[in-house]
């Protein structure tokens, strides 16, 4: 008859078992990181829609030709470049997951739940952000868990009114959310997987209308802005070849619509936004130097070229 296991063997079982699935996912999570270089975003982000800096209110309105696109979180809005490198990540695995429901391998609630894994460092990993993560109160570890739950309360609501034809609709991002996250310890792991789960609006949109991303080029834009005007820039490429168009110049007005973070008054303020416009596009030449994109003064011009993205998938298409 064997002896019972002592207090102290069993722990050092413990931790054999949970140094292996570290390992394991390690290694999962580096090779997808070093496979993928498509990704997917979706027409919701293109908009410029979280601010690029903290701010004070939970609320921000985005007024364009098609109508007014407002974002709402209760906890605050999200912010800065975390948020959008979080999302790409959770649309990419949405995308990846309808296609596997289409296949039948899944079912619906299985796809709409996008896992981020069994400890910090392995998520940072998934999302592209390398090297070791800072803790502290004012390191980037507390601010991507805080990111991720100002993302969880958040609200998207699209609306036009002509003045006889008012429409909308409220989207919820996500139904669920389970997150064992230590900004303190990033390596600790947790036997239960840290997840998210997307409403099925959500999801449906997203399975519905992805646009595809070079997430080797999203990763090395570091500014918010110039990830912002990378995914519009992208969309703007898939929308010449669409309509079969050579160039087209968006004036300043049209660029403001989408990406200046208040009305733009005096011809300082227009001045100030053209300046940072200008050096988003010279970031984003920098890491994609064939983007077919320049700015003058009667606005931004893109010219036709292959997208960033090397192959473009099939859409996965939902019954």
């Amino acid at each position: 008859m064997q002896p019972p296991h002592t207090p102290d063997e069993r722990r050092a079982k413990l931790e054999a078992v949970k140094e292996l699935a570290r390992k394991q996912e390690h290694d999962a999570a580096q090779e997808a990181l070093d496979a993928q270089d498509v990704g997917y975003t979706s027409k919701l982000f293109v908009q410029a829609l979280f601010p690029y800096r903290k701010a004070e209110n939970n609320e921000r309105v985005v007024e364009t030709a098609q109508g007014i696109i407002s974002v709402y979180s209760r906890r605050g809005l999200p912010y800065g470049k975390y948020p959008r490198l979080i999302m790409a990540y959770v649309i990419t695995r949405a995308v990846e997951n309808a296609g596997r429901l289409k296949e039948g391998k899944i079912d619906e609630q299985e796809a709409r739940r996008i896992p981020l894994g069994h400890s910090m460092n392995h998520f940072l990993k998934a999302i592209g952000v390398l090297g070791r993560g800072t803790g502290g109160a004012t390191g980037n570890l507390k601010n991507i868990r805080e990111q991720i739950l100002r993302i969880a309360g958040s609200t998207i609501t699209v609306e036009s009114d002509d003045g006889v034809h008012a429409q909308g609709s409220n989207t919820q991002i996500l139904d669920g959310w389970n997150l064992w996250f230590d900004p303190r310890d990033p390596n600790q792991g947790s036997f239960i997987e840290s997840e998210l789960v997307l409403t099925e609006k959500f999801f449906q949109h997203i399975a519905e209308s992805p646009i595809p991303i070079d997430l080797n080029v999203l990763r090395q834009l570091t500014k918010p802005r110039s990830m912002d005007i990378y995914i519009w820039l992208t969309l703007k490429q898939y929308w010449l070849a669409k309509n079969n168009r050579e160039v087209y110049t968006f004036t300043w007005e049209m660029m403001a619509s989408n990406f200046a973070t208040k009305e733009l008054t005096t011809a300082v303020e227009r001045r100030n936004f053209r300046n940072e416009i200008k050096k988003a596009i010279h970031d984003i030449l920098a890491v994609w130097p064939d983007a077919g994109i320049t700015a003058d003064t009667n606005g931004v011009t893109v010219t036709k070229t292959a997208t960033s993205v090397r192959q473009r998938p099939p859409r996965p298409e939902l019954d």
